[in-house]
């Protein structure tokens, strides 16, 4: 996993330092519970219950993590990545806060157009039919040898 979150020597200056997007997603709940297990499972790609990835052949293209897979070269290139999710009950607001940390920024861009765009255009992660995303930044964090050669 170290490989797929630390900026290598491919661009040796920044070398150790990664790159991070945080984006706050909030949910359409009334809708999403309104599916079927089946249809969700088709939505995410995954078993609901155990979390295991549908079969290729009947994942559909737009399943959340079809577009989500970025293949270069016939490799798949990984981030690590967490959801947190958070609910304002009172002010019905629910949701996720997503992070994620790759070795360069063009792997979650990828992701983001892939959801957004589709791939191909217009077969869009249908995970946003029910949520939205409020917020995103990504963020470079160097490397603490870089911290030390800052000066001021």
């Amino acid at each position: 996993m170290i490989d797929a979150v630390f900026v290598g020597e491919e661009d040796s200056a920044f070398a150790g330092g990664s790159y991070v997007i945080v984006q706050k997603y909030l949910h359409d709940l009334d809708g999403w519970n309104a599916l079927s297990t089946e249809m969700q499972e088709r939505i995410i790609g995954r078993r609901k219950l155990s979390d295991i990835e549908l079969d290729d052949s009947i994942k559909p293209t737009s399943a959340h993590s079809a577009l989500t897979t970025i293949v270069e070269d016939g490799k798949e290139i990984k981030i690590l990545r967490d959801n947190m999710p958070f609910g304002r009950a009172a002010h019905r607001e629910f949701g996720t806060y997503f992070i994620g940390y790759s070795r360069s920024p063009s792997t979650t861009e990828q992701m983001l157009e892939n959801m957004f765009i589709g791939r191909p255009p217009g077969n869009y992660d249908r995970l946003l039919d029910f949520s939205r995303a409020v917020t995103g930044s990504i963020f470079f964090v160097p490397s603490a040898t870089l911290l030390e050669t800052v000066t001021e």
